[in-house]
């Protein structure tokens, strides 16, 4: 883990995002870098963070140079952007704040007849996004941040889109190619994908792009701005951001790993007991994939994840029909399907869900919520190089399931409930077990189960509230992984 140098860094494109920002931190000093660019040091107040703050103008690929020198010169533990957007939903206002779960660089592509799209995409730093979900459960967050009498502004956790060109008409070629590509982007603004590319190259330091919508996009800029939406925007991003901050364990916290799990994981629960979670007496009822959506004759391997709730109120038809679509938008924000490709969807009296199958290529993915709430995705199991079967690796399969998890806990802002994760391969008689380094290059390979034995699934018994899941992500997909890899072990290795 890398040691905290207690310090973040701040940038702004605009003198009145860097104005709002500055407003908030104490005793600004001027630090110059060699190369010319200006900092201010300062504090925020009640924290112990050092904070350095820099306009960078607007643009990428100054955003870009800027974050790569700043973080080469100071070493933060964390950098933000924050600034104004315009927005790109109907459902969020002028002055709402949009914390980024993930950036896309939109002018990406390849032109060949039809435009098409290649974009760049970055996911925001999971410890950072964490921080702006917790600052946010507290309903007065703003209250000593903004000014008296001023509206606490509604806060979304969506992607947004960056790109070169400001955006401020109804309809455009530009307008019809965010409609069509980038649908589920929540704001659209010029210099987040170069911040949270370099960030990302600087040994993935951890990035967070905030930013309050001041217009629509749509052409009314102009007005907006004269009725003062800008400054409003800038200074609701400007008091999240402290917020987040303030709500960052602090520099001098003892770190510590969260415990791994045991090698032997008979009997185990989901996740390990030292995270004190609360056993079930019994497992909450699993709607599995193939009991809503029957699987076709010819499907391959496909792992699901879900998350179940403990007790959730059913979530009303009316909000069902907005899912419906929203599971399209957020899946292809969030690359589980891709730009092209045609995706069905449907509603139906106790679930909505979203899905993509190609017999063709083999592939199942798809996203699905339910009326109790539960939460649900998967996808199938790589078939890599010449070999022709579904391939568990055990170490790519912690890793898919520990980001399924993440984009999960990211799927529906219901009501605040404990869930339970589930895991299961369906259908596990056709798969084999390697690396898939190996199976690159390997055109043998042995079924893992002989081909029998039905779907694999590890029910639930433990419950969670979702702050505890998403610090515990790595270690619960560790968890799932090992009890899952037991399914798989020949009968004289099983303990």
């Amino acid at each position: 883990m890398r040691s905290s140098s207690g310090k973040i860094v701040i940038f702004t494109a605009l003198p009145l995002e860097y104005r709002a920002v500055r407003a908030r931190v104490t005793d600004p000093q001027r630090v110059d870098h060699e190369a010319g660019t200006i900092f201010e040091r300062g504090r925020i107040p009640g924290t112990t963070w050092e904070v350095y703050l820099a306009q960078v103008g607007q643009g990428n690929q100054s955003a870009a140079i800027l974050t790569e020198r700043a973080i080469r010169m100071i070493g933060p533990d964390a950098v933000f952007f924050a600034g104004i957007a315009g927005g790109m939903k109907h459902d969020i206002g002028l002055g709402d704040v949009v914390v980024a779960t993930r950036v896309f660089a939109y002018h990406g592509g390849k032109q060949e007849g039809a435009f098409k799209t290649r974009p760049e995409t970055w996911p925001a730093s999971h410890r950072l996004e964490q921080a702006a979900r917790f600052a946010v459960l507290d309903p007065l967050w703003a209250k000593a941040l903004l000014p008296q009498g001023r509206e606490t502004p509604e806060v979304h956790f969506k992607p947004i889109a960056a790109g070169e060109v400001v955006v401020n008409a109804q309809a455009s070629a530009l307008q019809n190619l965010l409609d069509e590509h980038y649908n589920g982007v929540a704001a659209i603004e010029t210099e987040g994908a170069g911040f949270a590319g370099a960030a990302s190259m600087a040994d993935q330091v951890p990035a967070l792009v905030i930013r309050g919508v001041s217009d629509r996009a749509d052409g009314s800029k102009q007005r907006t701005d004269s009725g003062g939406f800008q400054l409003a925007a800038a200074d609701n991003a400007a008091a999240l951001l402290i917020a987040v901050i303030k709500s960052l364990a602090s520099p001098e916290a003892v770190k510590s790993e969260l415990p791994s799990s045991r090698a032997d994981i008979a009997g185990t629960p989901v996740i390990a007991s030292a995270l004190v979670g609360q056993r079930l007496n019994e497992p909450l009822p699993v709607a599995w994939r193939r009991k809503l959506l029957p699987t076709w004759s010819s499907e391959s391997a496909t792992m699901e994840v879900h998350l179940l709730p403990e007790g959730s109120p059913p979530l009303p038809m009316r909000q069902m029909k907005q899912l419906k679509d929203h599971l399209v938008s957020l899946g292809r924000s969030e690359a589980v399907f891709t730009a092209t490709e045609e995706v069905s969807n449907v509603l139906e009296a106790d679930f909505a869900a979203a899905y993509v199958r190609d017999p063709r290529q083999g592939r199942c993915v798809g996203l699905m919520i339910t009326r109790s709430g539960q939460r649900s995705c998967w996808e199938s199991l790589p078939r890599p190089g010449s070999l022709h079967m579904p391939v568990l690796d055990p170490k790519h399969t912690q890793e898919r399931i520990a980001d399924l998890l993440r984009l999960l806990l990211r799927l529906h802002d219901g009501p605040q409930t404990r869930f339970a994760p589930a895991l299961a391969i369906d259908p596990a008689e056709v798969l084999t077990v390697m690396t898939l380094d190996a199976a690159s290059v390997s055109n043998r390979a042995v079924l893992a189960r002989g081909g029998q034995g039905g779907p694999v699934q590890i029910l639930p018994d433990e419950v969670w509230d979702p702050a505890t899941i998403g610090a515990a992500v790595p270690t619960i997909a560790e968890e799932l992984t090992l009890r899952l890899m037991h399914h798989f072990r020949s009968p004289n290795q099983r303990s």
